[in-house]
């Protein structure tokens, strides 16, 4: 699997000297990271890269190819990736199973096993290594995470797209990550085994339609989180308009993973925080949640939230009031009890607490507890976000999406990993 994410030479079947279409914009990132060889029959060159009729005109040995062409050019491809000994393609093109056009992609399938290939794809946007920043997408101008602990799997290239924006946006790195569409060879399972090896990986978070059965079948080693779509019977109608899958009962899916120590989860939303507090904090002790507060609101809607879960408890509220300085946050954190859960709550209603809260990032020391915080207000938001993001400290703004997340993560810590 190393090559879909390391390659050192890399072939684009359906290179494209067009700016804005699919092979332009994958050769133009493919090009940052590896030495690349485009295929377009038409073409001697692409800005300045030469070009083969060919992968059998290649002399070079190929560790990846990318073919973006239709599918009724796939045939042809695939055999001359085999017979020039390429053993790692991805199939960005779409117009397979998905579409209704299932024998074209059972015959690729055929042609690559016969070969010994391994396939991500179709209908996928590829790979992405936070380490080097090897990519095969081709969407332009994306903003990229850095290289971190979470590995993201996902059936959508869309969804993909906007949870890696919006890892990148929170500074939240990634070490993997895999669009793997209608998974006609590939699936999830074989990347997670992949993954539960990879040193940089420590959470795998997925989404997707349907799941192989091996899923089912094995315990893993890893954190997993799960947002599964087609639950209903118009999601299921439109997940088989998407990747051709097949949905699965949801109530059952969810029983099975609870069994198995799998996270799932009901949105995007409490995907991305349960990712965020994972990947930035350590696992809690207990679900005993501690509330330190400068505004009683959010405090006490927070405290109702708590109150209706299974896995927490409030074992302290400390109301500072709104006169509260960061020697008081200090000084509340030094006489919390043995809360597993430390919720930090900040009301920026004047500019004096958020210019004292230097004391605070100065004079932070982590007891052995999981910390958040939740900031409401204005223009100090997003800078006191920052200082906290420095400290590892995940801030939030609504206390229902925390809860629901922290209330996942002690079942997580108390029941799941007891599974693996």
């Amino acid at each position: 699997m190393d090559a879909f994410f390391q390659p050192k030479s890399v072939t684009i079947i359906g290179a494209s000297a067009k700016e804005g279409k699919i092979g332009y914009e994958i050769l133009k990132n493919v090009s940052k990271r590896a030495r690349v060889f485009p295929v377009n029959p038409a073409r001697k060159e692409i800005d300045g890269i030469k070009c083969y009729r060919s992968v059998l005109d290649i002399k070079e040995s190929i560790d990846l190819a990318i073919i973006a062409i239709t599918p009724e050019g796939i045939l042809k491809a695939m055999e001359e990736c085999g017979k020039k000994g390429i053993k790692h393609v991805v199939v960005i093109s779409s117009g397979f199973k998905e579409s209704g056009n299932e024998e074209i992609e059972k015959e690729m399938v055929e042609v690559a096993r016969k070969y010994g290939i391994r396939i991500i794809g179709p209908n996928c946007i590829g790979t992405f290594n936070g380490k080097n920043g090897f990519n095969t997408f081709f969407q332009r101008h994306m903003q990229l995470p850095d290289g971190g602990n979470v590995a993201i799997l996902t059936q959508s290239g869309t969804f993909g797209i906007g949870l890696l924006e919006k890892l990148a946006q929170e500074d939240i790195g990634v070490s993997k990550f895999v669009s793997y569409g209608n998974k006609c060879d590939v699936n999830e399972v074989d990347l997670i085994e992949y993954l539960e090896k990879d040193d940089e990986t420590e959470i795998i978070a997925i989404y997707a339609e349907d799941f192989s059965p091996q899923f089912f079948e094995r315990r893993y080693k890893k954190p997993i989180i799960v947002l599964k779509g087609g639950r209903s019977e118009a999601g299921k109608k439109a997940a088989r308009l998407h990747t051709g899958a097949m949905a699965t009962n949801y109530d059952i899916f969810q029983g099975v993973c609870r069994q198995l120590g799998i996270i799932t989860v009901d949105n995007f939303a409490e995907l991305f925080s349960i990712i965020k507090i994972m990947s930035m904090q350590p696992m809690p002790k207990n679900g005993k949640v501690a509330i330190i507060t400068n505004g009683a609101g959010p405090a006490v809607v927070a405290a109702d939230l708590i109150d209706e879960k299974e896995n927490l408890e409030l074992a302290e509220l400390i109301d500072l009031t709104g006169s509260a300085t960061a020697n008081d946050y200090l000084n509340a954190l030094e006489n919390v009890g043995d809360a597993g859960i430390i919720s930090l709550i900040f009301v920026f209603h004047d500019a004096p607490l958020a210019a004292t809260l230097q004391k605070f990032y100065e004079g932070f020391r982590r007891k052995n507890a999981l910390y958040v915080a939740i900031a409401i207000g204005g223009k100090f938001v997003m800078e006191q976000k920052e200082r906290l993001a420095e400290l590892s400290i995940p801030m939030f703004d609504e206390p229902s999406i925390l809860i629901n997340a922290l209330d996942k993560v002690v079942w997580f810590k108390n029941e799941g990993s007891g599974n693996r």
